[in-house]
């Protein structure tokens, strides 16, 4: 692997922690909801959201617990929230 690779993933590692602590905190707070409803209630970019849903679904950070229907887009969304197994690891 290139260094340049190397240190760009050191980098961006550090910020995906603490997005993921972000949008834990935001779930906290609203219980559930889609990519947009965390941004929204977070203060975050929506981009900045969506972009760590599967890493955090494969660390077992959250689960799908449902579908609905986004206001904004009028399309099916997937309703995150907190594993709860895994809630006291998390923070």
């Amino acid at each position: 692997m290139k260094t340049t690779s190397i240190e760009a993933h050191e980098f961006v590692k550090d910020k995906k922690s603490r997005m993921h602590k972000n949008i834990l905190q935001t779930l906290r707070v609203i219980g559930k909801g889609s990519f947009r409803d965390m941004a929204h209630a977070g203060g975050l970019k929506e981009a900045q959201v969506w972009k760590r849903l599967s890493e955090m679904k494969e660390l077992g950070y959250i689960v799908e617990v449902g579908i609905k229907v986004c206001p904004e887009s009028n399309r099916k969304v997937t309703v995150w929230a907190i594993n709860e197994s895994k809630q006291l690891s998390l923070l």
